[in-house]
Protein backbone atom coordinates (compact mmCIF):
# COMPACT_ATOMS: atom_id res chain seq x y z
CA UNK A 1 0.00 0.00 0.00
CA UNK A 2 1.23 3.32 -0.93
CA UNK A 3 1.22 6.40 1.67
CA UNK A 4 -0.31 9.17 1.40
CA UNK A 5 1.13 12.35 1.52
CA UNK A 6 -0.50 15.65 1.19
CA UNK A 7 0.23 17.79 -1.89
CA UNK A 8 2.47 20.03 -1.62
CA UNK A 9 0.43 23.78 -1.91
CA UNK A 10 2.75 26.94 -3.65
CA UNK A 11 2.57 29.57 -0.86
CA UNK A 12 1.78 32.89 -2.32
CA UNK A 13 2.14 35.98 -0.71
CA UNK A 14 -0.54 38.16 0.20
CA UNK A 15 -2.85 39.85 -2.89
CA UNK A 16 -1.33 43.62 -1.39
CA UNK A 17 1.89 41.90 -2.50
CA UNK A 18 1.63 41.40 -6.00
CA UNK A 19 0.10 44.86 -6.72
CA UNK A 20 2.33 47.00 -4.91
CA UNK A 21 3.77 49.44 -7.57
CA UNK A 22 7.07 49.93 -5.39
CA UNK A 23 7.90 46.12 -6.33
CA UNK A 24 9.93 44.15 -9.20
CA UNK A 25 8.82 40.50 -9.85
CA UNK A 26 10.69 38.30 -11.51
CA UNK A 27 8.25 35.52 -12.75
CA UNK A 28 8.65 31.93 -15.02
CA UNK A 29 5.28 30.87 -16.66
CA UNK A 30 5.96 26.95 -17.96
CA UNK A 31 4.30 25.61 -20.75
CA UNK A 32 2.79 22.06 -19.37
CA UNK A 33 5.39 18.97 -19.96
CA UNK A 34 7.78 21.27 -21.00
CA UNK A 35 6.36 21.42 -24.54
CA UNK A 36 8.46 23.65 -26.79
CA UNK A 37 5.00 25.62 -28.09
CA UNK A 38 7.76 28.46 -28.24
CA UNK A 39 9.85 26.75 -30.86
CA UNK A 40 7.60 27.61 -33.83
CA UNK A 41 8.41 31.59 -34.42
CA UNK A 42 5.12 32.60 -35.06
CA UNK A 43 3.61 31.50 -32.01
CA UNK A 44 6.71 33.15 -30.08
CA UNK A 45 6.32 36.71 -31.76
CA UNK A 46 2.83 36.39 -31.02
CA UNK A 47 3.62 35.97 -27.19
CA UNK A 48 5.25 39.07 -27.99
CA UNK A 49 2.94 40.90 -29.80
CA UNK A 50 0.40 40.16 -27.33
CA UNK A 51 2.74 41.04 -23.83
CA UNK A 52 3.71 44.50 -25.48
CA UNK A 53 -0.12 44.88 -25.80
CA UNK A 54 -1.17 44.42 -22.55
CA UNK A 55 1.66 46.06 -20.99
CA UNK A 56 0.95 48.87 -22.71
CA UNK A 57 -3.23 48.84 -21.83
CA UNK A 58 -2.60 48.02 -18.51
CA UNK A 59 0.33 49.90 -17.67
CA UNK A 60 2.60 47.33 -16.22
CA UNK A 61 6.04 48.32 -16.86
CA UNK A 62 8.14 45.70 -18.52
CA UNK A 63 11.85 45.43 -17.18
CA UNK A 64 12.87 42.28 -19.36
CA UNK A 65 10.95 39.60 -20.98
CA UNK A 66 11.96 36.70 -23.07
CA UNK A 67 10.05 33.52 -24.75
CA UNK A 68 11.89 30.73 -24.41
CA UNK A 69 10.64 27.21 -26.41
CA UNK A 70 8.82 26.12 -23.23
CA UNK A 71 8.68 29.08 -20.77
CA UNK A 72 8.84 32.99 -20.81
CA UNK A 73 10.47 35.18 -18.56
CA UNK A 74 9.17 38.28 -16.98
CA UNK A 75 10.95 41.06 -14.77
CA UNK A 76 7.69 43.26 -14.32
CA UNK A 77 6.45 45.73 -11.59
CA UNK A 78 2.63 45.91 -11.41
CA UNK A 79 0.09 48.93 -12.28
CA UNK A 80 -2.38 50.87 -9.94
CA UNK A 81 -4.63 49.10 -12.77
CA UNK A 82 -3.59 45.70 -12.72
CA UNK A 83 -1.28 43.32 -10.35
CA UNK A 84 1.27 40.68 -11.21
CA UNK A 85 -1.30 37.60 -10.73
CA UNK A 86 -3.80 39.75 -12.82
CA UNK A 87 -1.12 40.35 -15.38
CA UNK A 88 0.14 36.96 -15.34
CA UNK A 89 -3.72 35.41 -15.59
CA UNK A 90 -4.56 37.68 -18.36
CA UNK A 91 -1.15 36.94 -20.81
CA UNK A 92 -1.40 33.63 -20.35
CA UNK A 93 -5.54 33.67 -21.75
CA UNK A 94 -4.22 36.00 -24.50
CA UNK A 95 -1.33 34.38 -26.25
CA UNK A 96 -3.28 30.60 -25.81
CA UNK A 97 -5.38 32.22 -27.88
CA UNK A 98 -2.98 34.02 -30.38
CA UNK A 99 -1.01 30.29 -30.95
CA UNK A 100 -4.27 29.23 -32.15
CA UNK A 101 -4.31 31.59 -35.52
CA UNK A 102 -1.04 29.25 -35.82
CA UNK A 103 -2.06 25.66 -35.63
CA UNK A 104 -1.48 25.09 -31.72
CA UNK A 105 -4.22 22.72 -30.58
CA UNK A 106 -5.99 22.84 -27.11
CA UNK A 107 -4.03 24.37 -23.90
CA UNK A 108 -0.95 24.14 -22.98
CA UNK A 109 0.07 26.18 -19.61
CA UNK A 110 0.93 24.85 -16.87
CA UNK A 111 -1.12 25.45 -13.88
CA UNK A 112 -0.23 28.89 -12.16
CA UNK A 113 3.45 30.52 -12.02
CA UNK A 114 6.87 30.89 -10.53
CA UNK A 115 7.79 34.40 -8.99
CA UNK A 116 10.34 36.23 -6.57
CA UNK A 117 10.29 39.55 -5.75
CA UNK A 118 13.73 41.46 -5.62
CA UNK A 119 14.87 42.02 -2.52
CA UNK A 120 16.84 45.42 -1.63
CA UNK A 121 20.09 44.00 -1.97
CA UNK A 122 19.06 42.48 -5.42
CA UNK A 123 19.85 44.72 -8.39
CA UNK A 124 17.09 45.24 -11.29
CA UNK A 125 20.14 45.24 -13.76
CA UNK A 126 21.17 41.43 -12.80
CA UNK A 127 17.67 40.07 -12.85
CA UNK A 128 17.67 42.26 -16.50
CA UNK A 129 20.72 41.03 -17.67
CA UNK A 130 19.79 37.32 -16.47
CA UNK A 131 16.60 37.20 -18.14
CA UNK A 132 18.01 38.36 -21.29
CA UNK A 133 20.98 36.10 -21.27
CA UNK A 134 18.91 33.08 -21.26
CA UNK A 135 18.73 32.38 -25.01
CA UNK A 136 22.18 31.87 -25.00
CA UNK A 137 22.94 29.55 -22.13
CA UNK A 138 20.33 27.54 -23.51
CA UNK A 139 22.55 27.28 -26.75
CA UNK A 140 19.39 28.81 -29.19
CA UNK A 141 22.20 31.40 -29.72
CA UNK A 142 25.72 32.68 -29.76
CA UNK A 143 24.90 35.88 -28.98
CA UNK A 144 21.91 36.92 -26.52
CA UNK A 145 21.56 40.15 -28.68
CA UNK A 146 20.27 38.12 -31.99
CA UNK A 147 17.62 36.83 -30.22
CA UNK A 148 14.55 37.46 -31.32
CA UNK A 149 11.91 36.61 -28.69
CA UNK A 150 12.93 39.15 -25.52
CA UNK A 151 14.17 42.59 -24.97
CA UNK A 152 12.53 45.01 -22.69
CA UNK A 153 9.72 47.76 -22.96
CA UNK A 154 10.99 49.83 -20.30
CA UNK A 155 14.40 50.06 -21.69
CA UNK A 156 13.15 50.50 -25.07
CA UNK A 157 15.21 52.89 -27.44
Amino acid sequence: MRAQYPQRRRARLSAANYANTNEICSVTITVRGRQPVFANSLVAAGAVAVLRSLAAARQVRIFAFCVMPDHVHLVMSPSERCSVITFVGQFKNLVLRSSWKHGVVGSFWQQGFWDHFLRADEELRGAVEYVLANPARAGLVEDAHLYPHSGSIEFAP
